[in-house]
């Protein structure tokens, strides 16, 4: 039996329209994600946009599809990564979204973003 892949889209948006920032923090943050150890990172360049998209070109320029394996078990350590990765920039936001079920991270972490991403990932996890 093939086991079940957990396929999460990853939207980023950095909020100001400028398409050579917005490829520059994809990088930084494809870079900081590659120290994960998924199953795969691929960008999404073609095809609909995923629902909840705000526009094709922004999904093309951030979106990304990240496979977690077989299991939830990288859930926590992805979404602290993401987490992180906003907090330090302070700006700009990152949609995470696994079947229909979707969270929006923001860096400004405050407690009731925390809990909402604490239960995303009790939902999801291993």
């Amino acid at each position: 039996m093939e086991a079940r892949t957990i396929p999460v889209v990853l939207v980023l948006d950095t909020g100001d329209g400028d398409e050579e920032y917005a490829e520059e923090q994809l990088q930084q943050l494809i870079a900081e994600l590659s120290e994960l150890d998924l199953d795969s990172i691929d960008r999404v360049t073609q095809g609909p946009t995923p629902p909840g998209s705000r526009s094709t070109e922004a999904v093309q320029l951030g979106a990304l599809i990240l496979d977690l394996g077989g299991s939830g078990a990288l859930l926590p350590a992805l979404a602290a990564v993401v987490q992180d990765w906003l907090n330090r920039r302070r700006s700009g936001s990152i949609r995470l979204k696994i079947s229909e079920d979707e969270i929006e991270l923001t860096g400004v972490s405050d407690e009731v973003g925390q809990r909402a991403l604490e239960e995303f990932v009790r939902r999801h996890g291993d």
